[in-house]
């Protein structure tokens, strides 16, 4: 597979941090971080471009970092309460996905994507769960969610 060289000009979960100059595939940096401007391909030009716009990335994302850690803090002891369909071995009639709790954080005021969730997989049984949500690439937090039976 081919890759590619970049310089990324935001801090990326799971990617990089800023600045850093990190080897991606060719078709994620092709039609993911270059034309919406996370990256820059590495070249000599670029690497002098950046240096120059070093400084007023790095502010961008103290102030994006300043304001997903005032979120945490305002959004802390939030937690999730969802009654859904189960049977009576707690199994749900369908899961909840990123999509899910994305719309309810919102209802909450917490306004996130539903790509900002981290999820390893969809919740599918009633209990007590947590969720991660990612408000900033060095910023996350955690929200416990509680799911109930709801009688039918």
């Amino acid at each position: 597979m081919a890759h590619m060289n970049v310089i990324l000009t935001e801090a990326l979960q799971g990617v990089g941090k800023l600045g850093e100059t990190v080897r991606v595939k060719a078709g994620f940096a092709r039609n993911f971080l270059l034309p919406r401007n996370k990256a820059m391909a590495a070249t000599k030009a670029n690497n002098a471009l950046f240096a120059e716009r070093k400084a007023e990335l790095e502010a961008q994302n103290a102030t994006a970092r300043a304001g997903a850690e005032k979120q945490v803090a305002q959004y802390a002891s939030l937690t999730l309460e969802l009654n859904r369909h189960a049977s009576e071995t707690g199994q749900l009639y369908g899961s909840i996905k990123a999509k899910d709790f994305a719309t309810e954080l919102n209802a909450k005021g917490l306004k996130v994507e539903a790509s900002q969730i981290m999820l390893a997989t969809a919740v599918k049984e009633v209990g007590d769960h947590s969720i991660k949500v990612a408000l900033h690439p060095e910023v996350v937090l955690t929200v416990p969610v509680k799911v109930t039976r709801q009688s039918l």
